[in-house]
């Protein structure tokens, strides 16, 4: 039963590494398309 529990802890810690590194890159990818549009406009007007 103790196995099975530091498993489940484990198994937890990397989802939620998983979850943070995705959230991560969603903002440097909205990060990087908000600049991209800014510099876009800037250059039309």
């Amino acid at each position: 039963m103790e196995n099975a529990n530091s498993i489940s802890k484990e198994l937890k810690k990397y989802m939620f590494k998983r979850v943070v590194a995705q959230m991560t890159e969603k903002d440097c990818f909205a990060l990087y398309f908000e600049i991209r549009v800014d510099l876009m406009l800037e250059w039309v007007s």
